[in-house]
């Protein structure tokens, strides 16, 4: 048994899902909560920020906890792993330390899911929770704003300053929520680009690209044209070139699941930072636009400022790393660490062939996503996405009291194709007689 292995779950009663709705959507709408209440209430500040996310985190934990040892031994490594590594930096860094916990438990708390037609419902809702807000602000923006001022409340909780609202005074947009140089997709919508819960397209637009792999990966799911097409409307509603282009990849990808050897998946991440690197040598230049091209340039530039001690996450020179997601996880975890965190879920068993189908696709957007952004660590997208990567895991399709033993990894044919799945022979029977 692997330290992620995933044993039968207990069956959760209705108040355990009530509380995991709560969570989830608790990460969705805590910023959103905040920028009202600073908005119209009373000034907030980073505190206020710090203490709903532990609270969230708290919660989490809570429900992940069993009695089985996996998710305390894993806290336990990386909580020893980051405190040795700020004893090298000789510097405190908490947010280093939490960057990692919010994919860890979560993903426990995915673990104690039976049936995965209840994560259905939890990312369906989910969307039809960010679809309603967003098209509220869109509709209603001058008094969507006049209740949430986005800008001050980032200024607020120290993310930026009050003088760097290049937008105008009166502009309580963030920064990228407008685009003057004319929309990707759909022109008429205008220049505003709808942020909805998340106050910052960005978020949206990959929130918008796992509710596309959500319903690429689950063919069965009641309602799942819904979700597909409420994904692709809030990826053009944010105007978010990277949830579009993730998102057709993945119809792209889904068919292929079954030849991607796993160690091609747990590689992935060092063969893009390499690329991107030698892409930015080869480019020669120090300026950058603002396209795909462009962020793939901008982000090996970023990478190409790491030494051997940004690398392995000791380093204290600080420096801007914030646009590339792989410069900034190195900086702040370390490759060791990384790696040793992408190893364990690449090889966390799973229960039946198609929670293979969704690591497939999680790699590509994971590895993707890290060449822009780090947000797959933080809890108002990373929370859904993690819970949703657990339950996968775990996922027994034939259900019945039977325990089988986790699945063998996909090994590779004489002709090159991916072996079926293999249940141990308990399992058969069991599947027969029912």
């Amino acid at each position: 048994m692997t330290l992620l292995s995933a044993p039968q779950p207990e069956d959760r009663g209705p108040v355990w899902l009530v509380l995991v709705y709560a969570v989830i959507f608790g990460t969705l709408l805590f910023n959103l909560g905040l920028a009202f209440v600073n908005t119209k209430v009373m000034g907030i500040s980073q505190n206020h920020v710090v203490l709903s996310e532990l609270a969230l985190t708290g919660l989490a934990m809570g429900l992940a906890m069993t009695r089985r040892a996996g998710l305390y031994t894993l806290i336990t490594l990386y909580l020893a792993y980051m405190f040795m590594l700020m004893a090298l930096r000789a510097q405190m860094d908490p947010k280093s330390v939490r960057d990692a916990l919010v994919p860890i438990i979560f993903y426990f708390v995915g673990l104690q899911i039976r049936d995965i037609r209840k994560v259905d419902q939890i990312v369906l809702w989910s969307a039809l929770l960010v679809l309603a807000v967003g098209l509220f602000e869109f509709l209603l923006l001058d008094f969507y704003l006049a209740n949430v001022n986005i800008f001050e409340y980032y200024v607020a909780r120290g993310t930026i300053t009050a003088d760097t609202n290049f937008l105008g005074e009166d502009n309580a947009l963030f920064h990228s929520g407008v685009r003057y140089g004319g929309r990707n997709f759909f022109g008429f919508l205008g220049a505003h680009r709808v942020s909805s819960v998340f106050l910052e397209p960005v978020s949206m637009g990959n929130f918008g690209a796992f509710l596309v792999l959500w319903g690429v990966f689950r063919k069965d799911m009641q309602h799942r044209y819904l979700l597909i097409g409420i994904a692709f409307t809030l990826i053009i509603l944010c105007d978010a070139r990277f949830g579009m282009f993730v998102s057709l990849l993945f119809f792209v990808v889904a068919p292929l699941h079954r030849t991607t050897p796993r160690i091609l998946m747990l590689l992935a991440p060092i063969a893009i930072v390499i690329a991107l690197m030698i892409y930015a040598a080869a480019a020669n230049r120090i300026g950058w636009d603002d396209t795909m091209t462009g962020r793939w340039l901008y982000s090996g530039q970023l990478l190409m400022k790491l030494d051997w001690r940004g690398i392995l996450g000791i380093s204290t020179n600080a420096t801007y790393l914030s646009d590339s997601g792989y410069a900034f996880a190195l900086f702040q975890t370390g490759a060791i660490g990384l790696m040793g965190l992408w190893a364990i879920y690449i090889y966390a068993p799973m229960r039946n062939d198609e929670g293979w189908k969704f690591k497939v696709l999680l790699v590509v957007y994971i590895c993707l996503l890290l060449i822009v952004s780090y947000s797959l660590s933080t809890i108002k997208t990373g929370g859904l996405l993690w819970l949703c990567a657990g339950a996968v895991d775990a996922w027994q399709r034939n259900g019945g009291s039977v325990r089988p033993q986790p699945f063998m990894a996909p090994g590779r044919g004489r002709k090159g194709q991916t072996q079926p799945w293999r249940w141990r022979a308990a399992a058969r029977q069991a599947s027969a007689v029912r």
